[in-house]
């Protein structure tokens, strides 16, 4: 019996040598990784762009309390999310931007992670299993503008630099509240996120901005509202 003819590679693959193979799908590779990243990116800038647009809505709201309810911030709010709290943030300012004050949404109708909403952040992961009766919303207002529960929150006018000082930021869900040390929930330092401020502008701030959370004044004090370096 006869050997078995020998093929040779380039009969195979004529004129594209193992050498020009390798680097044919090296380029394929770096292709798909530059195009991931870039969608990566542009999605992550569109969120970015779609939460400042749900601040913004918020500043329009607080705005116009402030001008009903003589310069005086609604309050903070505490979970369980009742009806009878009628100060809270999350109940009075909604109805100033034709949205139902969030004790009145029945369930079915309360907001959920990666339903689009004023009360969910773009970019929420979507959950399969989910508590209808559960309330979700990844704002929350500054506990320093009341820092004594069952006492009012400060007046507008109360606070050094307005301009200076967060109203709404982003949290982890449940909590209505903010603190300084859940502002920006970022493992990178630099990374940035949209805040609504006092005055109803709406900035990206990083965590590497902020104070330490030690480095604040006495909570009963309007000067622990800001929670920047000077």
């Amino acid at each position: 019996m006869g050997a078995f003819p020998t093929v040779s590679r380039d009969a195979i693959l004529p004129g594209f040598g193992i050498t020009k193979l390798v680097i044919a799908i090296a380029i394929v590779v770096v292709f798909s990784l530059v195009v991931y990243a870039n969608l990566a990116s542009r999605r992550s800038a569109d969120e970015r762009v779609a939460d400042a647009r749900t601040l913004r809505q918020w500043g329009i709201a607080l705005n116009l309390y402030l001008i009903e309810n003589e310069n005086q911030l609604p309050s903070v709010g505490t979970t369980p999310i009742t009806p009878e709290q009628k100060t809270a943030w999350f109940n009075v300012l909604p109805p100033y931007i034709s949205e139902t004050p969030l004790a009145e949404l029945p369930p079915g109708q309360r907001p959920r992670p990666g339903v689009p909403s004023i009360w969910i952040r773009p970019g929420s992961k979507p959950v399969k299993i989910w508590d209808t009766e559960q309330f979700y919303f990844n704002y929350g207002m500054n506990r320093a503008l009341q820092p004594v529960a069952d006492v009012r929150s400060f007046r507008i006018f109360e606070i050094p630099f307005p301009g200076n000082v967060i109203f709404l930021a982003p949290t982890a869900g449940y909590d209505p509240s903010s603190e300084q040390s859940t502002v920006a929930t970022q493992k990178d330092l630099k990374a940035t996120v949209p805040i609504l401020f006092c005055d109803g502008h709406v900035q990206p701030v990083s965590a590497a901005i902020l104070r330490a959370p030690e480095s604040l004044a006495a909570p009963t004090s309007s000067d622990a509202v800001s929670w920047f370096q000077q």
